[in-house]
């Protein structure tokens, strides 16, 4: 019995010197590790005819010797920094607190206050251009009333020549009676600007784009910054800005601009003045230049 406790003892150094050495150099086993090791490759199994006593010695030298000496020596247990982030321990995460997705144009003020009159060309018994199935009318109203809200949501006194399909003069005006009555509620209202929206037409269906026209000698920086306002936020062609006499432009006496917002004679810009989603961007171009007129 003595014999074979001297035995097991020079094999579990020997053993352990071998699997200690290459521990200093890597500081990376664990215990565990460790213990399979030797578990593995000396402990024979319980069907191997092994002596019950020398296995619990060998347990017992092999506990004492990680549990007592080497494991604070070599710091092993636990694997070092390694083993304390383990998988199984969940990281608190404290999330950004979300946005509300709204957009932040406008939000200086610059509009508060402002009287803005928006005119959505012809309507009634006067649609406008047709063209591929899309009437003038129809597409100046929706794109004016998203306009309406957004001006009116930055603070700004909005006045709507027409806010339904129908003419702003009585049925049965001449076109200068409609005209006039457009201009006369602008002028009622001591308006700060007037923006009238239309949809353009050319006996070229290739021809598209958008382009702002506005009163000769006047309102030219009103009719860039909302030119380029629509451009930005649709990708539209830019076929610029102009001078124009127009009945509105030439007989209002605060800044005033005529919007061409597209081509209905040209069906792809047609089919996008019909989108809900194209004439939301429209409306946030024109509503972008009229803030950058403001600002500045």
């Amino acid at each position: 019995m003595y014999k074979e406790k001297i035995m097991i003892i020079a094999m579990l150094l020997v053993l352990v010197f071998n699997v200690v050495a290459p521990v200093q150099v890597s500081h990376a086993a664990s215990l565990n590790s460790v213990v399979s090791t030797l578990g593995a490759s000396t402990v024979p199994g319980t069907d191997g005819g092994g002596s019950s006593g020398g296995s619990n010695i060998f347990e017992k030298l092999f506990s004492f010797l990680f549990d007592k000496i080497l494991g604070p020596i070599l710091n092993i247990f636990d694997g070092g920094k390694a083993a304390t982030t383990s998988p199984d321990s969940p990281v608190k995460v404290t999330p950004l607190p979300s946005g509300d997705g709204s957009s932040v144009t406008g939000s200086s003020g610059v509009l508060r206050g402002k009287v803005i009159v928006v005119d959505p060309g012809h309507g009634g018994s006067n649609p406008g251009a047709v063209a591929n199935n899309t009437r003038e009318s129809d597409n100046n109203l929706a794109v004016s009333k998203k306009l309406r809200d957004k001006l009116t949501s930055a603070g700004a006194k909005v006045v709507m020549t027409r806010e339904t399909d129908r003419t702003v003069a009585a049925e049965g005006s001449s076109l200068g009676q409609e005209l006039a009555a457009r201009v006369n509620i602008a002028e009622a209202n001591k308006a700060d600007i007037f923006v009238s929206v239309h949809s353009n037409s050319n006996p070229n269906p290739a021809i598209y784009g958008a382009m702002t026209f506005y009163p000769s000698g006047k309102s030219s920086q009103l009719a860039l910054k909302v030119q380029n306002g629509i451009v930005k936020a649709t990708g539209a062609v830019d076929k610029g800005t102009s001078p124009a006499t127009f009945h509105v432009l030439r007989n209002t006496s605060m800044p005033s601009i005529l919007v061409e917002m597209g081509f209905v004679t040209n069906a792809g810009e047609a089919r996008k003045l019909q989108e809900d989603s194209y004439r939301n961007k429209m409306a946030q171009g024109i509503f972008d230049g009229i803030v950058s007129y403001f600002a500045n």
